[in-house]
């Protein structure tokens, strides 16, 4: 009865507003590959905390992860990563995980965490190359903190979802799908220059992440400073 009584701290305790979060992540496949962007920020609040922070995680030479929402959670989901990573290679070590296997296990984990009403704050965005019919094609496949799950061939995730997934989907659609990746990079960049004239948590600091035949390339941290010009037409303030 007593025991009863006594719940232990891991049964009442639950994350109910992530302290600190990241936000938009984008991704983008093109012809021969998938590039992913975020920014460089981890805010507290609507204050700019930690800057030059990645929010993007390299799980092998053919998948590369990227995260929006609480950054304790990612931080704990790079460490069940890895000891899966350490799992598969104990049987096979010549074994990685691919972009569907690790998409369809952290599907499986954010659900679990989900119906055990001790959710992980994450919108997780896994993009890679997908061994398919003794090719390699791109992978891009996105988990929400609700444990839903879905593939898709461009997105964007946070407040990007509604400022610029349109914005996204249009360009890919112009070419057919056919970019190159030249063309979807610039398009990336475009959509973080949106991001951060709309996005009170955005940065100005981001990297583009690619990956392709020839493995992951992690994006080097970039700066763009946008034009302001039109703040002077801006009278929706007090």
């Amino acid at each position: 009865m007593y025991a009863q009584q006594c719940l232990s701290f891991s049964e009442v305790e639950r994350t109910t507003n992530p302290t600190c979060t990241g936000t938009t992540v984008c991704a983008l496949a093109y012809d021969g590959g998938v590039a992913v962007m975020s920014d460089r920020l981890v805010s507290y609040g609507k204050m700019a905390r930690y800057r030059h922070i990645t929010r993007q995680y390299r799980v092998n030479n053919h998948v590369i992860i990227a995260f929006g929402g609480d950054h304790a959670d990612f931080q704990w989901l790079q460490n069940v990563i890895e000891r899966q990573t350490c799992e598969l290679k104990s049987h096979d070590p010549n074994a990685d995980l691919s972009p569907k296997m690790l998409h369809g296990f952290l599907t499986s984990l954010l659900y679990y965490r989900r119906t055990r009403m001790n959710p992980l704050w994450n919108t997780l965005v896994v993009a890679g190359m997908q061994a398919q019919n003794e090719q390699l094609e791109p992978f891009i496949g996105v988990i929400t903190s609700r444990g839903v799950a879905y593939r898709t061939k461009s997105v964007a995730t946070g407040i990007g979802a509604m400022l610029l997934n349109q914005v996204i989907e249009t360009e890919h659609r112009k070419n057919d799908g056919k970019l190159s990746k030249e063309q979807a990079v610039e398009i990336l960049r475009k959509s973080l220059e949106l991001s951060i004239y709309h996005d009170c948590v955005a940065d100005n600091e981001f990297e583009i992440s690619t990956v392709d035949n020839d493995g992951v390339q992690l994006g080097v941290p970039e700066v763009i400073a946008g034009n302001w010009d039109i703040a002077e037409y801006n009278c929706d303030y007090q």
